[in-house]
């Protein structure tokens, strides 16, 4: 890692993806897999409701995650990520809605959609995204150990999260999750102010891009002359 830190063609690409990876895990996202039941349950969620939602969660990220290898290279990179972001978003709030007024007969209904919803905004963009990005932002003979950082990366703030988690949970009760969406609404900003769009691009094309990132902190958009990529 500190060869990447001090070569300037890829220092850039390494804070990206590392940036990616690191946002990845503090999303929540394996919150919601690991600690749901658990979660849901101490919040007045019935049993029956967690099962339901336990069920469709995964069946939804299944869906999700073979939907989004086909928009990948219809919408970009960026586009999807950001998606991911409002969506998880949004149905951090409408989870919270739901576990501060419990008893309600729309308190069950919301609280599976907003969890699903929360899954599947995860699949879209976020979380096949980051894995996918090194490949394309590294040059080749950086692209190995620029992965293996970013991937470590990944692991060590899921241990963060994980550890974190229950603590955050008992201390904040059915608001735990807000905290994530806040991370995630700061990510849609680095997202649209730092990353590069690579769908269409060629390596070349994409590393010049990098390079040439202007001073106000907005990625620079190459175009062939007369159209787009």
């Amino acid at each position: 890692s500190a060869r990447l830190l001090i070569d300037p063609s890829a220092r850039r690409p390494l804070v990206l993806c590392v940036g990616l990876m690191a946002v990845q895990q503090f999303s929540g996202i394996n919150n919601v897999f690991n600690y749901s039941t658990i979660f849901l349950t101490s919040n007045g969620v019935d049993a029956a409701t967690v099962v339901i939602i336990s069920v469709l969660m995964n069946v939804g990220n299944v869906a999700i995650t073979v939907v989004s290898v086909r928009l990948m290279d219809l919408s970009g990179r960026r586009s999807l990520m950001l998606v991911s972001c409002v969506g998880m978003a949004l149905s951090t709030v409408a989870l919270t809605s739901s576990l501060s007024c419990p008893g309600y007969g729309w308190t069950a209904p919301l609280a599976i959609a907003s969890v699903v919803g929360f899954v599947m905004s995860f699949g879209v963009g976020l979380g096949p995204v980051p894995w996918l990005l090194p490949a394309e932002l590294f040059a080749p003979d950086r692209c190995a150990l620029g992965a293996s950082v970013s991937a470590g990366s990944n692991w060590m703030a899921n241990f963060v999260v994980g550890q974190a988690f229950m603590p955050l949970s008992n201390a904040l009760k059915s608001a735990c999750f807000l905290p994530f969406a806040v991370v995630v609404c700061g990510f849609a900003v680095f997202v649209t102010r730092t990353v590069p769009e690579t769908k269409g691009k060629s390596l070349d094309q994409i590393l010049f891009e990098l390079s040439a990132h202007t001073a106000q902190g907005r990625p620079t958009v190459l175009r062939k002359p007369g159209g787009r990529f």
